[in-house]
């Protein structure tokens, strides 16, 4: 029995461009290989945490966080959604707000 028409969508390549108090920007490319991608998600850990966060869902390759804590190491990341699941998430990016 064959597997379903589409594929899982690989890893987006994550940047942070832009970031101030408590907000940051973040955008990456959409991923050329895999499947179509219908979302991103965004998720954010604190410091060392090993528990990454919903924080942001994504249509397009950019986003704006705000309301972020302030003066702590964050980490965030985005991961590709299609038809098929979640790909791999993005390397992460390390931000102090």
């Amino acid at each position: 029995m064959p597997g379903p028409p589409w594929k899982y969508p690989v890893e987006p390549s994550l940047t942070a461009p832009r970031q101030g108090e408590g907000w940051i920007t973040l955008d990456w490319k959409e991923p050329g290989d895999g499947g179509k991608v219908a979302a991103y998600k965004v998720q954010r850990r604190e410091g060392d945490s090993e528990n990454w966060v919903d924080v942001g869902t994504a249509i397009g390759t950019e986003i704006t966080l705000s309301g972020q804590p302030g003066g702590k190491r964050l980490e965030f990341r985005a991961v590709a959604i299609n038809k098929a699941g979640e790909g791999e998430p993005s390397n992460g990016v390390l931000a102090v707000l």
